[in-house]
């Protein structure tokens, strides 16, 4: 049954927070989400590598862990006084030295010099905002992202990346194998979906597929693993890609993850906002349909477009279509056997 399912969402940037807000509207209609047992039926595990704004300086000046995709994703489960949710929010202006920096990064900057545990500082954040759900760092270790380029040359810095002109062959963490955060290894464990993007693919979703116990973790849960396909590509990190670049990038870098479902958008991008991106050097990634199949992953075209000045996934189609599909999950097999096609006879493949 769906309220016995539990969902873990991997990623960053802005694309986790769209995935969290969406399901914890559709699995906590109910007012469910407070207690540790429901809390447990949805999970963020964010990626530690950003370095750049304020984050960044956070990270330099204290010597944190990066706290602003995770501030995002507390802010999208968050169910509590819009006041505080406004607080974690609000950005100071100005050029001295909080310029720039969001209250909520302060704040979980705070809580973790106080707790000398981030994991802890996350939860007492948690606690602030009311937040239904979970949200874990992949790791606690102070990780740099190094992108090699197809010249060759390696980029340091998450910041960076984009900025380079050039194709990325492959990222990298350092140090290579960090340790992963003991509790996102056992919510991987004991997920039944696993929700893989939308986001930056090498800066945001592969961050985290580098850390090799996480991906075992969903291997061996026998999980359905969904891959949401963004709508745009980014420029300076997947110029010219289509539905398929993005999924190979993920099986070079972490074969053993399974991905069954492909989740596509179907409905019509407004040319006034293609053009719009399109000036900005972004495009609307190719599906790739029949592609997408051949190389055995199930392709799945839904409407998932957001209304507004943005392209966006919509957060409340998304986590509809995320539950649908989630109907379909298998009985979990037994710890260390992997079920080999958890995939639904009765859904439409489109």
């Amino acid at each position: 049954m769906v309220d016995q399912l539990r969902i873990v969402a991997l990623g960053g940037g802005t694309g986790l927070p769209i995935v969290l807000e969406g399901l914890k509207h559709e699995l906590f209609a109910d007012g469910s989400g407070r207690s540790d047992h429901e809390r447990d039926r949805l999970t963020a595990i964010v990626t530690v590598a950003d370095d750049g704004g304020s984050s960044g300086r956070l990270r330099q000046a204290y010597g944190v862990l990066p706290p602003g995709d995770i501030r995002n994703c507390l802010l999208a489960l968050a169910d509590g006084d819009s006041t505080l949710s406004a607080l974690f929010r609000y950005r100071f202006d100005g050029g001295d030295e909080v310029g720039g920096h969001s209250l909520g990064n302060l704040i979980l900057t705070a809580l973790s010099q106080l707790e000398q545990d981030f994991g802890k500082a996350i939860e007492r954040g948690s606690e602030i905002l009311a937040s239904r759900g979970r949200v874990y760092p992949s790791t606690t270790e102070d990780v740099r992202l190094r992108a090699e380029l197809i010249d060759g040359s390696w980029v340091e810095g998450e910041s960076r990346i984009a900025s380079v002109p050039r194709t990325i062959r492959k990222v990298s963490l350092e140090p290579q194998d960090p340790e992963p955060f003991g509790r996102a290894v056992e919510a991987a464990l004991n997920a039944d979906l696993v929700v893989l993007g939308p986001g930056s693919l090498y800066t945001s979703l592969i961050p985290v597929l580098l850390i090799k116990d996480l991906t075992n973790a969903i291997r061996r849960s026998g999980a359905r693993v969904v891959l949401v396909m963004n709508l745009t590509t980014e420029p300076g990190e997947t110029d010219g890609y289509t539905a398929v670049d993005h999924l190979l990038a993920i099986r070079r870098h972490a074969p053993e993850v399974p991905i069954h479902d492909v989740l596509l958008n179907s409905e019509p991008i407004p040319q006034d906002l293609v053009d719009a991106y399109t000036a900005s050097r972004a495009a609307i990634v190719p599906p790739d349909v029949d592609l997408l199949r051949a190389l055995g992953h199930r392709p799945v075209m839904r409407d998932l477009l957001g209304s507004g000045a943005k392209i966006r996934h919509d957060p409340r189609k998304l986590a509809a279509t995320l539950l649908e599909l989630a109907h379909g999950v298998r009985p979990r097999a037994s710890l260390g056997t992997p079920v080999s096609d958890p995939r639904p006879l009765s859904l439409s493949a489109e």
